[in-house]
């Protein structure tokens, strides 16, 4: 899929895309853009043009001459993103002397390397690849995902798509970019890191939507989709303020529920504690709390001091668990629940 765009992308830009793999582009190359497609500067990269030449004699066929240059590429070329110098006939000190460069490298030189075989060809830069927000269900392209291909013309197909930059073998990618390629791989990878990574974009997401881009155009349509096509400042902003409080109510009451979802277990595995050490030292008060209780049974006589001493750890175990974290996992409230039903404790005589 190609996007044009006639301004330079320098701040957010959102669009819908829809893409038509099947579509054939200029199908019947109108004779001024075949020119410009075919134009090279007089005097310029002597030898590039000679090589684009000798492979129209030798090849002929158009298909052959694009898959020429590709293996050229792949069998002796670097993928770097600090290339040497380049000097007047820079296309050829980069095919024929230092053979390192990046994208814009490959594209430039493979575009000279087709005119001058008489195919029509031309640069395309933009962006390829970005990250897909799984949360979101979009994709993010940023500068970092810039990047520069060619497109030929072919008789019978129009317009097709090529890049030389991917014909260079993975293991002539330097060291820096290779790097930069595996971290950013590693982080997408990660876990949790991809999951708080999807979270923190849909989040910058949502403030450039609602607060950056919400211009007064936006505002007044805002409830255009329920049939209201403008609506006042004022009243749109307590329209904004009550959505909002019963949002933050909605949430609110929503984590208390599930606090206590995920403490019932707890606070019954607790009740079942405190059961078995009234049978053998002191009942606990209905209003004492936890540390109360513990203090209470350090003094109270027990049948056993370890199993005194297992009481008292798996009391502030449920401290811990109860009041030290918003939201304790559900492997750690198993394993108080186990611990409880494992502790024995002899009557009092």
């Amino acid at each position: 899929m190609s996007l044009i765009r006639r301004r330079p992308v320098t701040d957010l830009f959102r669009y819908r895309a829809r893409s038509a793999p099947g579509l054939r582009l200029d199908a019947a190359l109108p004779a001024d853009l075949r020119a410009a497609a075919l134009a090279l500067p007089r005097g310029f990269n002597p030898r590039s043009v000679e090589q684009g030449r000798n492979w129209r004699s030798e090849l002929g066929d158009d298909g052959a001459i694009v898959r020429a240059a590709l293996e050229l590429f792949h069998n002796a070329f670097f993928y770097t993103l600090s290339p040497p110098l380049l000097g007047r006939d820079a296309m050829d000190d980069f095919l024929f002397g230092t053979k390192r460069g990046f994208c814009e490298h490959y594209a430039a030189a493979f575009v000279v390397l087709m005119r001058a075989a008489g195919i029509p060809a031309r640069v395309v830069t933009g962006y390829q690849g970005g990250y897909f927000n799984t949360v979101g269900n979009y994709l993010l392209v940023r500068q970092s995902d810039a990047h520069a291909w060619a497109e030929v013309w072919l008789a019978g197909r129009g317009w097709v798509r090529v890049d030389p930059t991917a014909a260079v073998s993975p293991q002539r990618v330097e060291l820096g970019a290779q790097a930069a390629m595996a971290g950013e791989r590693g982080w997408y990878r990660g876990g949790w890191l991809l999951a708080l990574r999807n979270r923190v974009d849909l989040i910058n997401r949502g403030w450039n939507n609602l607060v950056v881009q919400f211009d007064a155009q936006r505002q007044s349509s805002l409830l255009s989709p329920f049939g209201i096509e403008r609506i006042e400042p004022a009243t749109l902003l307590w329209l904004l303020v009550a959505t909002a409080g019963a949002l933050i109510a909605a949430a609110t009451l929503w984590a208390m529920r599930a606090a206590r979802a995920r403490a019932a277990p707890l606070d019954a595995a607790y009740d079942a504690l405190c059961a078995k050490l009234a049978r053998v030292a002191a009942a606990r008060a209905a209003n004492e709390g936890p540390y109360d209780y513990a203090a209470r049974l350090r003094v109270a006589p027990t049948s056993s001091a370890d199993r005194a001493g297992e009481a008292q750890r798996l009391i502030a175990d449920y401290v811990s668990l109860r009041y030290a974290r918003a939201f304790p996992s559900a492997q750690d409230i198993a394993r108080f629940v186990r611990d409880v039903r494992r502790l024995r404790l002899a009557n009092r005589r």
